[in-house]
Formats: C-alpha cells, sequence, structure tokens
C-alpha cells in the first residue's frame, strides 16, 4: 500500500470513530431524558400513599 491509502484509511476510520462517539452519545441523552420524564410521571400519578393498602375481598 502507498502513504495516500494508508492515510485516507486513517482518516476514514478517524472519523467512522467521532460519528459513533456522537451517535452514542445521543443515545445515551436521550435515554437519559426518558428516564427523568418517567421518574416525574411517576411521582404526578402517585397521589395517595394510601391506596392500594387494603383489599376489597367482596368484589
Amino acid at each position: 500500500m502507498d502513504i495516500t491509502a494508508i492515510s485516507t484509511a486513517l482518516s476514514q476510520n478517524s472519523v467512522q470513530s467521532a460519528a459513533s462517539a456522537q451517535v452514542q452519545k445521543l443515545a445515551m441523552n436521550a435515554a437519559e431524558a426518558q428516564g427523568a420524564a418517567l421518574v416525574k410521571m411517576i411521582g404526578e400519578v402517585i397521589t395517595d400513599p394510601s391506596l392500594g393498602n387494603e383489599i376489597n375481598m367482596l368484589a
């Protein structure tokens, strides 16, 4: 292989690695935002702490 081919291959590898890292970072940020939204939603739904403490056996 000549120098230009090696240089091109290394450059492409570097660009692919950088793009992969950016995609992983975006996915991680999206997952973190979804987790925070889920925690917020769960906190808003549970309003009565005594809810579910009793079972109606006659129903």
